[in-house]
């Protein structure tokens, strides 16, 4: 039952460190590249943004489960990954602080962008891909927050709506084309380089993959969604049923690449022969998360309006 609920937790947490730190990354593009669809978008990114030490403080049920999820705890590896937690987190809430309080310059931006690459390269790499020792892939943690972001830009236009503005929907229509077919891109570029270097190491991540209905979750459903939001995105002037839909698509195909690139591993995790996860606790876990992150939400919204 415990094993059941790490693994429950940690994709949980993970689902929403790639949306928080994709919303970072959009912001960070948004404001650099000045599009005026970011301040339609503003309260999804501001609320982003105080949700960051909210993400910390769901970390730390993973210290408590890192011995059934992590085969490296208590290994002097473990060291070096709570160092880099313990400086990408903190570095994520001070960033969407930051974004949030310096809109109107693009050299903060620029920063911000260069520091949630490289910071989300490394964590989600230790966070999500670490469980088995002999992988190394780094394009995969930039993947998950090129997933991420593109998952999250389509959860703000779903709640807020389209910008009235036709440029500013323009500009829109172009990000989401945009983090599809770099997703994309890099699915491709990654199976490409392993199938190549023909590495037993390598190889062996996507045979655990091939196993059972995993193949299915990626190429019947992950897949599909990308490339028809991709095909659905690529004649501009949308409509706002093309919007919403693309927008679902993105969303669908993170959740599922997500999945899917974390929970074949879940049997090399140290507490694997103590049970299995399983779908219930994982929406049960889901649905708690996601309270506790509305939850705190408003707590800061409230907060924030307040006379000091």
């Amino acid at each position: 039952m415990i094993t059941a609920i790490a693994e429950a937790w940690l994709l949980a947490w993970l689902l929403a460190a790639t949306l928080g730190a994709g919303a970072l990354a959009v912001l960070a593009s948004g404001l650099l590249l000045r599009e005026l669809w970011v301040e339609p978008l503003r309260p999804a990114f501001s609320a982003a943004g105080r949700a960051m030490p909210a993400l910390v403080v769901l970390a730390l049920p993973l210290v408590a489960l890192a011995p059934d999820l992590y085969p490296w705890t208590g290994k002097p590896r473990a060291v070096a990954i709570g160092v880099a937690t313990a400086v990408i987190l903190p570095l994520w809430c001070v960033l969407g602080r930051w974004l949030d309080r310096r809109a109107e310059k693009r050299w903060p931006a620029g920063i911000a962008l260069m520091l949630v690459v490289l910071s989300a390269a490394i964590g989600f790499e230790d966070w999500a891909l670490s469980r088995d020792p002999a992988w190394v892939a780094s394009l995969q943690g930039i993947s998950l927050l090129e997933g991420g972001a593109a998952a999250f830009l389509g959860l703000a236009v779903l709640i807020l709506g389209c910008p009235e503005d036709p440029e500013a929907r323009t500009g829109l229509e172009r990000a989401l084309l945009t983090l599809g077919v770099f997703a994309l891109w890099l699915w491709f570029v990654q199976f490409v380089t392993v199938w190549a270097a023909d590495l037993p190491p390598e190889a062996a991540w996507y045979l655990r993959r091939q196993e059972g209905g995993w193949p299915w979750l990626k190429l019947g459903i992950a897949v599909p969604a990308l490339l028809g939001a991709i095909a659905l995105s690529a004649v501009p002037q949308w409509r706002p049923w093309r919007m919403r839909a693309v927008c679902a698509l993105l969303v669908m195909q993170h959740a599922a690449g997500l999945l899917w690139s974390v929970r074949p591993d879940a049997p090399l995790a140290p507490g694997a022969a103590e049970g299995s996860p399983g779908a219930v606790t994982d929406a049960i876990v889901i649905a708690l998360v996601a309270l506790l992150l509305a939850l705190a939400l408003r707590l800061a919204g409230r907060g924030r309006a307040d006379p000091v």
